[in-house]
């Protein structure tokens, strides 16, 4: 089987969007997208499934939509999965070591099953152990503890934890799309493993994904994986006071914060204005995009607060050289990165999927919104049961989005008009 027949497919599973992505290594061992698609999603609340059968049908329109020109049929998915009750706890795992052995690799496997089989709380379980570091004796900080000697090995880990029942949901829901799930990987792990390179990693780095429906934030330092939380808002609380400070329907207030939001009131000018459409013959209704910036900017100053708290909490916050990644569909919001900047005090930047794409495919997958999606594929590619079939795949040609012209840059007062099909992830 060639490497260029190796095809993988994972599915977002977002509060606001559903994103499936099909995947291939070409000729030079590369990955290669050969089929996306984005979706509204439904059924979902804060990141968790509430309605089976609505995730079923976004699912299966998703899969459809990415793979309807491809001589492949996907039946393999890698998922992401995500919930506010999703947090890391501390483990540590001793082992006694026979005189005169040295500590081989089924010794480090003991102490790995040994976390992540552990007592949980009722109804818990574990989705990732990830190693912090091993002590021989009285040595701390050994990172590979292999070939050493002595008497007593102690192993530190992250566990990743949360309700069984967030797999559960995924798993009966994409079972009764007619898919085998065989890969779930935490989203804000999956966003943090596209969007960061192993410099920053080492230096130490905070991830911050923020989604429709929930924000996660994921500490990085010395390589490792140290912190994970999942701060239940996102993007929606934002369109919700739109929707009341304005007293417009909530498909406008999304409209007027997707294409006219800003995270910083003060610097938005004070005479631009956008005209709100009138309903059943009600006058039409003028908003400033001022006043719009500064709704935003107080619920988002909110959101970085929590951020700053779940920084504080992890322990390392001494210890970030590299910074804030702001990923997510909200990472796009205007004005977001100084604000997040002035807060915290902290060096921001947005973060993009690292990966080589095809010039057209940039213009629609270069986006933070992409990012749980691209490290889900990653992760396929690296296990060989992900694997959906050795037929090799048509080229598809990926369309160019339209683009609209809203007229100069200083309109005073601009026409909104609103497409309620319109996805956005924040």
């Amino acid at each position: 089987m060639s490497e260029r027949s190796k095809i993988v497919a994972i599915v977002d599973i977002g509060t606001n969007t559903v994103v499936c992505l099909i995947g291939c290594l070409n000729e030079e061992n590369k990955m290669e997208v050969i089929g996306n698609s984005i979706v509204a999603s439904a059924g979902v609340r804060r990141g968790v499934i509430f309605n089976i059968d609505e995730v079923v049908g976004a699912v299966k329109k998703a899969v459809f939509k990415a793979s309807e020109r491809l001589d492949v049929e996907i039946r393999k998915l890698y998922v992401n999965v995500t919930g506010q009750k999703l947090r890391t706890e501390k483990r540590l795992v001793k082992k006694a070591i026979e005189a005169g052995k040295i500590i081989t690799k089924a010794d480090i496997k003991l102490l790995y099953d040994g976390a992540r089989s552990s007592e949980q709380e009722p109804g818990d379980k574990v989705y990732h152990v990830v190693n912090q570091s091993y002590t021989v004796d009285d040595e701390t900080g050994i990172h590979n503890p292999i070939g050493t000697s002595g008497s007593m090995l102690q192993a530190e880990y992250r566990l990743i934890v949360g309700p069984e029942m967030y797999e559960e949901k995924i798993r009966t829901s994409l079972i009764n799309a007619g898919f085998e799930v065989v890969g779930l990987v935490a989203s804000p792990i999956a966003a943090a493993e596209s969007v960061i390179d192993e410099e920053e990693k080492e230096a130490g780095v905070v991830v911050v994904d923020l989604g429709g429906g929930t924000t996660s934030v994921s500490v990085y330092c010395e390589n490792v994986l140290r912190f994970l939380a999942v701060i239940p808002f996102g993007g929606n609380v934002i369109t919700m006071d739109i929707k009341e400070g304005c007293n417009i329907l909530l498909r406008q207030a999304e409209s007027l914060k997707v294409q006219y939001g800003a995270a910083l009131g003060d610097f938005v000018p004070a005479n631009k204005m956008v005209t709100i459409p009138g309903i059943n013959g009600w006058e039409p209704k003028e908003i400033s995009f001022k006043s719009l910036a500064y709704i935003i900017q107080a619920r988002m100053e909110e959101i970085v607060e929590s951020v700053c708290f779940q920084i504080d909490k992890c322990g390392c916050a001494d210890k970030l050289g590299a910074g804030i990644v702001l990923t997510g569909g909200g990472a796009k919001l205007e004005g977001l990165r100084q604000l997040v900047r002035f807060k915290t005090g902290m060096d921001v930047r947005v973060g993009f999927p690292i990966v080589e794409l095809p010039f057209e495919q940039e213009k629609t997958l270069d986006s933070p919104q992409y990012a749980t999606a691209f490290g889900l594929l990653k992760r396929a590619f690296r296990d060989e049961n992900a694997q959906n079939d050795e037929m090799i795949p048509k080229k598809k040609k990926v369309k160019e989005k339209q683009k609209f012209s809203f007229g100069e840059a200083m309109v005073q007062k601009l026409s909104l008009f609103f497409n309620e099909d319109q996805d956005s992830e924040f």
